[in-house]
């Protein structure tokens, strides 16, 4: 097994005040934040994997490795503030000895991203499930919250905020979603149609038709993309290809051609009844 070597830093330091039992004493209860840390951490880590993704996916087809480098990245804590509940932390990212350093910038990148995420959630303004799923965990006595990242001793980001009540996204409304892996199995009829993903976030089914079910199984051995619509509890398959397709790509262009475009006709004779 490889050794592993520290490839970077950033430095993050968080606070909470407010009524929680140990707060005033300026100790951190694990019974209270023990839950909350591990979500931000998953946050952070799934931060992370996206941007090495995003990097990567397009032009390397064996990705998932560097996804899973991503997935080392770690809070270390350093020391307990005085005076306050919270601490000062490492954002720390490790490899593998025998690898290339590609993202050693991944811990200031995904720290920048987390605190600018928190910053949205706290107005309402859903960003990042996961970072919504961190703060919503938080114990309600928690009254003042702040982070910061810093470099080289500098405050680089900073957001601090009151009590704050996070938006609660209505699980029926519908959303698209899109994957990217593998096909790890299809359903038939007379059960349920459906094609199964495997991904990196997730191994989602998604409801599909025959001709889906049989291009599915045309690429079983090949990573493909997948398009759907989920209505907060079942997903339906609306678009699969291949990864590497050009064409799938949804981009403003794409969304415009196959709305505005193809619906053309009959939003003008909306507009005119």
């Amino acid at each position: 097994m490889a050794d592993q070597v520290k490839t970077g830093t950033a430095q993050l330091r968080i606070r909470w005040d407010g009524d929680v039992k140990g707060l005033a004493e300026h100790r951190i209860s694990l019974a209270a934040f023990g839950e909350p840390l591990s979500y931000l951490l998953l946050a952070l880590r799934r931060i992370a994997t996206q941007m090495v993704s995003t990097a990567v996916d397009a032009e390397h087809p064996k990705f998932g490795r560097f996804t899973n480098q991503a997935r080392q990245l770690d809070i270390e804590l350093v020391k307990m503030e005085e005076g306050s509940g919270g601490f000062d932390a490492l954002v720390s990212f490790s490899q593998p000895s025998d690898e290339l350093p590609l993202f050693w910038d991944v811990p200031e990148r995904a720290t920048v991203e987390l605190l600018e995420s928190i910053d949205q959630e706290r107005q309402r303004i859903p960003r990042n499930s996961a970072v919504r799923r961190y703060l919503s965990s938080l114990p309600r006595e928690v009254h003042k919250q702040l982070y910061e990242f810093h470099e080289n001793g500098n405050v680089k980001k900073r957001v601090e905020f009151g009590d704050i009540d996070v938006a609660e996204i209505p699980s029926d409304l519908p959303s698209l979603v899109q994957y990217e892996g593998n096909i790890v199995g299809v359903g038939f009829e007379p059960g349920r149609s459906e094609v199964r993903i495997k991904s990196d976030i997730a191994t989602p089914s998604l409801d599909a038709t025959d001709v889906q079910v049989e291009a599915a199984l045309n690429m079983r051995r090949t990573k493909i993309r997948v398009l759907g619509v989920h209505d907060g509890k079942r997903s339906r398959l609306l678009q699969i290809a291949r990864a590497r397709d050009p064409k799938f790509k949804i981009t403003p262009e794409a969304i415009k051609e196959h709305i505005f475009d193809k619906w053309a006709e009959a939003f003008e004779q909306l507009s005119k009844a």
